[in-house]
């Protein structure tokens, strides 16, 4: 069975999931892509997309993600969830009983450093006796992350003709019920991203926990806003949460931007952090950096 993915309509085979969730170049396209580009043969190792789950009809943002990653990744291409389907564990032993988990590079499709990256996914890739796994920073670590940001809301207020000056610039991650203020990550993307949008008020707004999306009015100091969804799809909480934590008034101008996870910008991101961490020895590519096994010493070391 054969499915059309990217915009250079190649074909990718669908390998071992009917649901698609394992993407494989087919001959064909390979031998196309090396005519165009000059390719050598080694294939690249396997590359995972990861993230938290679907809240309520959510789509498939992992992946939409391995989706429109395909077509500039000469190799296997899986996704799994954590706390949805398909189950992560279960993508795991699936790549394993195609042989495609013996070179393999995960990303986690997250905006936070928290227990699920750090702690969670090296646990899983352990269990699956998979610690030797690349894994790549989380989506906020990025190289370029804050850029792909600032440029975004440049261009909107550019089009809305507004002044950064009289702007008030909301990131708003999930959070966690728990928050008493807003995590380090998030506050050190803040900081970039008012370097970068200078003369912007750039404020931080969590969807769970404190400082609450809901209290905008009182942490930005403008009713002129753009909204940054720190999210992975277009779920509960961007459908419905978002505006009803907004609640817009006459006199309030905003606008929010489609959540970060379904930009078209990231997933060149995402390839070039791949790349960087791919060797090549003669015909094999080799994914290099940091392990689920060095994540997971660290851990152990953490609590011992």
């Amino acid at each position: 069975m054969h499915s059309v993915y990217g915009a250079n309509a190649q074909y990718f085979e669908r390998c071992g999931d009917p649901d698609g969730c394992v993407l494989r170049m087919t001959n064909y396209a390979l031998k196309s892509a090396k005519m165009v580009t000059g390719m050598t043969d080694f294939e690249m190792p396997t590359l995972m997309m990861v993230s938290h789950g679907n809240s309520g009809n959510g789509g498939d943002p992992a992946g939409d993600l391995a989706r429109k990653v395909a077509p500039d990744w000469n190799g296997p291409l899986s996704h799994g969830y954590m706390r949805s389907q398909p189950a992560l564990a279960d993508q795991l032993e699936m790549l394993k009983a195609s042989g495609a988990a013996d070179r393999l590079i995960v990303f986690p499709l997250f905006f936070s450093e928290g227990y699920l990256v750090f702690e969670e996914l090296p646990d899983i890739l352990h269990q699956a006796g998979l610690s030797d796994s690349v894994i790549l920073p989380p989506a906020i670590n990025l190289p370029g992350f804050g850029e792909m940001i600032a440029a975004r809301v440049r261009a909107s207020a550019t089009r809305r003709g507004w002044d950064l000056t009289e702007t008030s610039v909301f990131l708003v991650p999930h959070g966690l019920k728990t928050l008493m203020q807003a995590l380090p990550e998030t506050v050190r993307l803040a900081d970039r991203l008012s370097r970068l949008c200078v003369g912007a008020e750039v404020c931080i707004g969590n969807i769970e926990g404190s400082p609450s999306l809901t209290d905008w009015r009182d942490i930005g100091s403008h009713r002129q806003a753009i909204i940054v969804p720190m999210l992975a799809g277009g779920g509960t909480h961007a459908r419905e949460d978002l505006p009803e934590m907004l609640d817009a008034k006459d006199g309030e101008r905003v606008e929010v931007l489609p959540p970060i996870g379904q930009w078209p910008e990231l997933p060149e991101l995402v390839l070039a952090e791949a790349e960087r961490h791919v060797a090549r020895f003669g015909g094999m590519a080799v994914p290099l950096g940091p392990t689920g096994q060095d994540l997971w010493a660290e851990r152990v070391q953490r609590s011992a």
